[in-house]
């Protein structure tokens, strides 16, 4: 018979957990799963999206986790897009009627931004901001965009966005897991976004920065030229000036054959054209802002056109002209930008031989207006663009151009604190753009 083996008296006995306790662990176990799941997913997305350089890319893929992850109608992204402050911009929305816009502001010092900074990175319902702020301004916005909660995207303790989002689709609450989830991934995207924001700031001042090299380098040119061309100028009328009074005097003689007379008439149109050269080369680098007023630039557009009619019937060539009403004024000289208008025109039809169209376009933004003019033609060789602004420099054959006129046109708008530029529009032909500052 075998022996019973008793426990001593002060051992005690062991007790299965009671139901609560274990079903308050096996609860526990599930938060902690869900917590490390919640921790891969963000380390994941946030991998993926920091690699992002372009912001609007990056705002897309941010809203379409937000609204994969939480199962929500739609998202908006506010974003500091200005250097110069601190205000949160409407950036990015989707599944949303209200589209984004400079306009739709979050302000640095606002209400909404001061109480969700106090709440350090905690989100905020909209219940509760209406509750505490009520019915202003930002507060309206934010009703607008459906939002359901508020999240902060801080970086070092400053407020770089705000993601909102709506309720879920399936009409469940937010557990306080999904807000700390989106407490977290918000954060964690700010530097993303801060990111790419300084990446497009560094690409734009780049850019700024190649165009001004260019604009100087173009400047020395000019300038240079522009000394040169003063000392042609003189040595060359001069001696015109004498060929053009002997050739007034040999015409004048009696006894001139039919074929002398020809060939007479055929030096003073080549003596008037080199002269005309020599005009051009004296207003191109010879500012003239003493002649400068109130230009309306629709009325000059339209002396210009009838002062095009003809060649352009003639090679067969359409010219739509489609401008805001009312097209703003400029101070400047209508005679020079008249000059430029019908050079650009007179030289897409020189583009178009067997016939085509130019459209005239504009928009006015932030005092300053822009006219397009688009032909139809072959376009320009990218090899080109940047040299057709040289003097001299022409693709047309012998004889047809000297290669100054886009020269004068580049001269006189920069006279007018302006700006053009040439480009090519798929679908079509030939695009330049002339930038104007608007008189206040």
């Amino acid at each position: 018979m075998a022996r019973q083996v008793r426990k001593s008296s002060d051992e005690a006995p062991e007790r299965p957990n009671p139901p609560s306790q274990l079903a308050e662990l096996t609860e526990a176990n599930k938060r902690l799963k869900r917590k490390i799941f919640d921790l891969y997913t963000i380390f994941e997305i946030s991998k993926h999206l920091n690699s992002v350089l372009n912001t609007e890319t990056l705002l897309d893929g941010i809203i379409l986790t937000c609204i994969g992850q939480m199962g929500v109608n739609g998202a908006a992204i506010f974003i500091v897009r200005s250097h110069e402050n601190d205000n949160l911009s409407l950036a990015k929305t989707k599944g949303l009627a209200v589209e984004p816009a400079k306009q739709l502001l979050i302000k640095e010092d606002s209400p909404v931004l001061r109480l969700i900074q106090s709440m350090h990175g905690k989100p905020m319902s909209y219940s509760e901001i209406r509750q505490r702020l009520g019915d202003i301004e930002e507060v309206r916005l934010l009703e607008a965009l459906e939002c359901e909660f508020l999240i902060p995207m801080s970086l070092q303790n400053r407020v770089r966005g705000l993601l909102s989002v709506t309720r879920k689709i399936s009409g469940t609450e937010f557990f306080e897991d999904d807000l700390e989830f989106l407490a977290i991934l918000a954060n964690q995207l700010s530097v993303a976004v801060e990111n790419a924001r300084l990446f497009d700031s560094e690409k734009e001042a780049l850019e700024r920065l190649r165009t001004a090299q260019l604009q100087l380098l173009q400047a020395e040119k000019l300038a240079a030229l522009g000394q040169l061309s003063a000392r042609v100028a003189h040595e060359v009328n001069n001696p015109l000036g004498i060929i053009k009074n002997y050739l007034l005097m040999i015409r004048e003689q009696e006894s001139q054959d039919k074929q002398s007379v020809e060939y007479v008439q055929i030096v003073t149109e080549e003596v008037d054209r080199i002269a005309n050269i020599v005009r051009q080369l004296l207003d191109m680098f010879k500012p003239r802002q003493d002649s400068f007023s109130d230009t309306d630039v629709e009325s000059v557009i339209d002396e210009t056109l009838l002062l095009l009619s003809l060649h352009a019937q003639k090679g067969r060539v359409t010219i739509n002209k489609q401008l805001p009403d009312p097209f703003p004024h400029v101070y400047g000289s209508a005679e020079q930008l008249k000059q430029v208008f019908l050079n650009l025109m007179i030289n897409s039809c020189d583009f178009m031989p067997s016939g085509g169209r130019i459209d005239i376009g504009g928009d006015v933004d932030d005092h300053v207006l822009r006219l397009h003019f688009t032909d139809w033609g072959p376009g320009i060789a990218p090899e080109n663009i940047e040299k057709i602004w040289e003097p001299f420099y022409t693709t047309k054959s012998a004889g047809k151009g000297t290669g100054l006129g886009l020269s004068v046109c580049y001269s006189i708008v920069k006279a007018h604190g302006g700006e053009i530029e040439a480009t090519n529009v798929a679908g079509a032909g030939a695009r330049f753009t002339i930038t104007l500052p608007t008189k206040r």
